[in-house]
């Protein structure tokens, strides 16, 4: 990575414990987006960019674009944001993020928009979005994988039985798909459980890798 320090985050009122305090935040970056179709028959093989709709700072779309080297472009360039409280099997839990340059409503000293998850009432395919307000806690393994880190598994829960807080989850379902995200095309998304309702979807792996 080309650059690690750490800043102060002031705090976003969501759900995680180690990013609703005062706390200190390092930031690796800037580094691409590589996507990769799991399939031994995909042809998906590129990275990812973000842009906006004319006019429109915010949401911040996520486009799948192929390709064989990262293209040097600002909008192919990504940050991983972590406060070292918070790991999986070793490797740091934090945020993904992008668009350094962009004005946010959220308390900023990361200086970016955030990806999170924007769900559907009538699929179990999630859009990516940057700068929606909120974020998932992201992290990535000796691979250079990028994963969710869950803590509970909602198939286990018993009627009257608190469920099991577990440290030992993680989740890759990372999918291209159409999708209108501002515009028809090729975007990152995210597969809930099961099949994908949209049947546009290929599973990929999401890989950082050095500029």
């Amino acid at each position: 990575m080309q650059f690690r320090f750490p800043t102060f985050l002031l705090g976003l009122g969501a759900a995680s414990t180690a990013f609703a305090q005062v706390t200190e935040l390092y930031q690796e970056g800037p580094f691409a987006l590589r996507v990769k179709g799991q399939a031994s028959n995909s042809s998906i093989d590129g990275y990812l960019s973000w842009y906006n709709l004319e006019g429109l700072p915010a949401p911040t779309f996520i486009s799948y674009t192929a390709g064989s080297y990262p293209i040097v472009d600002p909008k192919y360039e990504w940050y991983f944001n972590y406060t070292g409280f918070v790991q999986y099997r070793g490797n740091e839990v934090g945020i993904l993020l992008a668009n350094p340059g962009a004005n946010t409503t959220t308390p900023s000293p990361y200086h970016g928009q955030v990806i999170n998850l924007e769900y559907q009432t009538n699929s179990n395919v999630a859009i990516a979005l940057l700068g929606s307000g909120g974020y998932m806690d992201i992290g990535f393994d000796g691979d250079e994988k990028a994963f969710n880190a869950g803590q509970f598994d909602d198939s286990t829960y018993v009627p009257g039985e608190d469920p099991e807080y577990s440290e030992d989850l993680a989740y890759y379902h990372w999918a291209i798909c159409w999708q209108f995200s501002g515009k028809y095309k090729p975007t990152l998304s995210w597969v809930t459980s099961g099949p994908a309702h949209n049947p546009t979807c290929e599973l990929v792996d999401l890989l950082r890798v050095e500029l």
